[in-house]
């Protein structure tokens, strides 16, 4: 079973994260990301592509024009969707490039800790969740998971 990750950049400030990026990547198992550049310079776009080229659970889409931070989720689920099938699909957004990295080795951290609560949420919510309201913001988990000392 695979995880999905999908991660918005509006900018990539520092290219020699890109490396960071790469190598952080290159460690998650089982894992499909999602690459967004929204709406982007070209410049964005092919450091992502370059991301994506080395390594092999990565892809990435460009969105057309800026959209909000949810639309952008939302352009990455969509492709997620019909590329995989994914029971879990966690998001990263608005955040800067370095914080990202930050983020992405929280989640290497604690990536069951991180399902096992999403699973607990899904269960208890009585209506059966659509597609888009499956989504989960890997920040908020890993805030949650530092406020109440679950590490």
């Amino acid at each position: 079973m695979y995880v999905g990750l999908i991660i918005v950049f509006n900018t990539f400030e520092n290219e020699a994260l890109k490396n960071h990026f790469i190598a952080s990547m290159g460690t998650l198992t089982d894992v499909k990301i999602c690459l967004v550049s929204n709406n982007n310079n070209e410049q964005v776009f092919e450091i992502l592509t370059e991301i994506a080229e080395q390594c092999d659970n990565t892809d990435v889409i460009n969105t057309k024009r800026r959209k909000s931070k949810v639309s952008a989720v939302r352009a990455g689920a969509r492709y997620m969707h019909n590329q995989y099938n994914l029971k879990y699909l966690g998001f990263i957004v608005g955040l800067k490039d370095f914080e990202i990295v930050e983020v992405i080795k929280g989640y290497i951290e604690h990536q069951e800790t991180i399902l096992v609560l999403n699973r607990e949420e899904l269960r208890s919510k009585a209506v059966k969740q659509t597609f888009f309201q499956r989504l989960f913001s890997v920040t908020q988990y890993l805030e949650k998971l530092t406020s109440n000392s679950i590490l």
